[in-house]
C-alpha cells in the first residue's frame, strides 16, 4: 500500500498510521496509544456531539445538504452550527492529545 493511501496520528512524530478507507473520509486521526490519554471530560463531550450530530442526521435528512437551504434559515444555521460545534470538540481533544504526548 503507497504512503499516499494511509493517515498519520495526529500527534507529533508519532508513526502509527491508517488506511483512508478505514477512517470513513477523515483526514485527522489519533491513534490507539494516544486516545486513551485525553481527558475523559472531553471524550465524553466529544461522543455526545457525535450523539446529538446522528440524531438530527437521521431524523431530518434535509440537515445532511445543508448548503442547499437559502442563507439564513433555521436549517440551515443549526446544521452549520452543529458541524462547527462537533469540530471544535475535535480540535480540542487533538490539542490535548498532543499536549498530554509531550508532557504539557
Amino acid at each position: 500500500m503507497p504512503i499516499g493511501d494511509r493517515i498519520a496520528c495526529c500527534v507529533p512524530f508519532c508513526r502509527r498510521t491508517i488506511a483512508k478507507d478505514r477512517n470513513g473520509g477523515h483526514t485527522d486521526w489519533i491513534c490507539g496509544v494516544h486516545w486513551p490519554r485525553v481527558s475523559r471530560k472531553l471524550k465524553a463531550e466529544y461522543r455526545l456531539a457525535k450523539r446529538r450530530a446522528r440524531r438530527i442526521l437521521r431524523r431530518k435528512p434535509i440537515y445532511a445538504e445543508y448548503w442547499k437551504l437559502p442563507p439564513g434559515s433555521p436549517g440551515r444555521c443549526s446544521a452549520v452550527d452543529m458541524w462547527r460545534r462537533l469540530d471544535g470538540i475535535w480540535a480540542r481533544c487533538k490539542r490535548d492529545a498532543i499536549e498530554r504526548a509531550a508532557g504539557i
